[in-house]
């Protein structure tokens, strides 16, 4: 052990508590929004995963690592940061929730332009999607 004090580069926490905060409720959204994209094709449930940690470690490495140990967002989160990519079951929810709203636009709409625009706009994040590569399954040294 060195006689340096601690680098402090390597805390990326806010230093005032209203800071820290407003960091902590940031992640705190986007985790519930996060949530919420699990079950609804046109929130990217992976992106605001990864935004939670992103604020939550501003705010709180607790709260860091809860979201990353959340049975929820944990394998999201591992899998896209260290391959990029989407665990089957989440492919297949997403695109079937897909499916699921471009029926009920449908439904609602019938076959006009705004049903025309949404159903690209599913198309295109369905194929980004479907495209990902699967998780190895191989886990990487822990960070923590």
């Amino acid at each position: 052990m060195s006689g340096l004090p601690p680098d402090p580069a390597a805390d990326h926490r806010a230093r005032s508590p209203v800071n820290r905060a407003l960091w902590i409720v940031l992640a705190a959204l986007c985790f519930g929004i996060g949530i919420l994209g699990i079950f609804l094709p046109l929130l990217p449930a992976t992106d605001f995963m990864l935004l939670a940690v992103i604020c939550a470690s501003k705010g709180s490495k607790r709260f860091e690592r809860w979201i990353r140990r959340n049975r929820f967002a944990g394998p999201l989160i591992r899998a896209w940061e260290e391959e990029r990519a989407i665990p089957l079951p989440a492919k297949l929810v997403s695109i079937a929730m897909m499916f699921f709203s471009a029926w009920v636009i449908w439904i609602h709409t019938g076959f006009n332009w705004v049903f025309w625009l949404l159903l690209m706009v599913l198309t295109v994040v369905g194929t980004f999607v479907a495209t990902r590569p699967l998780p190895s399954g191989k886990p990487r040294a822990s960070h923590d």
